[in-house]
């Protein structure tokens, strides 16, 4: 009899995690770099409730994915460090919501330099600097914000031959912490609550324009409300404490 008591409570044990691993959900989730630490925590804290789930996040530059979003890869929610990609997503007929603002972005100049930093913008036209460091505006929002300041500072042609471009702001900020670049117009949020080599300072927001950093849902994840659970969490309370954590603002 015990052993029948045993043999059934295994059964149903097996069962259950049967059913369990039926249930869960899986998302593919792109994420501009510049959010890369605030959404891995993020993330990190949904689990806590979905830990079932599966949410798998890609880092890169925006344009980068969007690009490949075009091209048939399934991202099931698309976070950029802009508004304009997920506003060209939904006139692609490619998503299932409207644009959503989830952070505001915050430019900083960095440098392993103390001392540049003290010179604030000026630094740029300093002559031991050889090398500023940005994002390629081609693909990243954040490069595009760099060339907006480096022209409303009016130091765009003097500094243009120093300019070297990371694929991604992550990249930039990694030119910096190694030596390759001596300074750059990197995203806060990339810098703030980690280990720091160096210095900075943050932008006057007057000389870009706002970073409404903005998700859609895509038409991938129709059938999947993980995907409509996840979007709502990342609006939510306590994603708007984390987001603001690293640096970012929040509506």
């Amino acid at each position: 009899m015990k052993q029948m008591s045993k043999k059934l409570v295994s059964t149903m044990l097996i069962v259950c995690g049967l059913s369990g691993n039926l249930w869960a959900e899986n998302i593919k989730v792109f994420v501009a770099s510049s959010a890369k630490l605030a959404m891995s925590e993020i993330t990190n804290e949904f689990k806590k409730s979905n830990q079932n789930d599966e949410i798998v996040l890609t880092f890169s530059a925006t344009g980068k994915a969007y690009a490949q979003l075009s091209n048939g890869f399934e991202y099931d929610i698309f976070m950029a460090a802009d508004s304009k990609h997920p506003a060209k997503i939904v006139s692609d007929g490619l998503a299932i919501s409207k644009p959503k603002i989830y952070a505001m972005g915050v430019v900083a100049l960095y440098s392993n330099d103390k001392n540049l930093i003290k010179l604030g913008i000026n630094a740029l036209k300093s002559d031991k600097v050889k090398h500023i460091s940005i994002a390629n505006p081609k693909v990243a929002p954040y490069g595009v914000a760099a060339m907006e300041i480096l022209t409303n500072y009016g130091v765009k042609d003097a500094v243009g031959n120093k300019i070297v471009m990371g694929d991604n702001i992550a990249q930039s900020v990694q030119f910096v912490d190694s030596g390759a670049a001596d300074i750059g117009l990197v995203a806060y949020s990339l810098l703030k609550e980690t280990e720091l080599k160096g210095e900075y300072l943050v932008i006057d927001k007057s000389k870009y324009a706002p970073m409404e950093q903005s998700f859609v849902i895509t038409k991938y994840a129709k059938a999947k409300s993980l995907a409509i659970k996840f979007a709502s969490f990342i609006t939510s309370k306590s994603a708007k404490e984390i987001f603001k954590k690293y640096g970012f603002e929040t509506k």
